[in-house]
């Protein structure tokens, strides 16, 4: 539980806090404060309970209990019912994280891979939320986001995740356009070799397709297929990508300490 003499009331939306608040909705605002929304009660647990010293904030509303301690370092606030809403981007009505958002490192796509490791060009955050969980879930060493990449802090991104956010490792790297030969990833393409019979190197990078355009013409690269019927032209990049990661996974399975993580 919060302690009513620590939180700071709010009812004004011309408040610095707030206004920087609502910035956060956006991959202009999460880059210009370097700080992040975590919606969702389960969510905001997990991440003051795994990741404490990313937390900085906790943003609930005016006249509702926190159902849950936070550390001392992380400052509540109490907001009125109209700009709680504004900030509570799903209305869900359960308090809101404010987190660190920590920048990615630059990949180098030159050197050989290390495990397994994604390349991201999804612009839509859900997917790339979506992706990041099915990485932490499969134990992918990390993930690399293309320049067309949604922000992987994007609240949408974030709650699709669901808290793998602050798991996964996450790099940067350039255009789908500019990747570097000779390639040295895998990608998706119905043209490609069937995906079942596809040896798969301990260390290798997959190349996820965009939403809608797929993938540009590229000089190289393993092309793999996922056998389906031809009533349907395309599967979502995520579903696609979780299956090559399942292939991958069955060749090269899990430790026990990685089932543990």
């Amino acid at each position: 539980m919060t302690s009513p003499s620590r939180t700071r009331s709010i009812s004004s939306a011309q408040n610095a806090h707030v206004k920087r608040w609502a910035a956060l909705q956006e991959a202009r605002g999460i880059e210009r404060f370097r700080q992040c929304l975590v919606p969702g009660e389960k969510v905001v647990q997990e991440t003051l309970e795994r990741h404490p010293a990313q937390c900085l904030e906790l943003i609930h509303r005016a006249g509702t209990p926190v159902p849950f301690s936070i550390p001392a370092h992380v400052a509540p606030y109490a907001l009125s019912a109209p700009l709680f809403e504004k900030i509570d981007l799903f209305g869900t009505g359960a308090p809101i994280l404010v987190c660190e958002a920590r920048p990615f490192p630059c990949s180098d796509l030159e050197g050989r891979p290390r495990g397994f490791e994604i390349l991201c060009p999804l612009g839509d955050p859900a997917n790339v939320g979506a992706l990041i969980r099915t990485a932490a879930a499969m134990g992918v060493e990390r993930v690399i986001l293309l320049k067309e990449s949604a922000h992987p802090y994007h609240p949408k991104a974030v709650r699709a995740a669901s808290g793998t956010v602050f798991k996964v490792s996450l790099m940067q790297g350039p255009s789908i356009r500019e990747l570097p030969e000779p390639a040295t990833w895998v990608t998706l393409d119905t043209q490609g070799e069937s995906l079942p019979a596809f040896q798969w190197p301990e260390a290798i990078r997959l190349l996820v397709g965009e939403e809608g355009p797929g993938l540009p013409p590229l000089p190289s690269g393993t092309r793999l297929a996922v056998p389906m019927t031809d009533s349907v032209e395309s599967l979502n990049a995520v579903i696609a990508a979780s299956m090559a990661l399942y292939a991958y996974r069955v060749q090269h399975p899990l430790t026990k300490r990685g089932l543990r993580s």
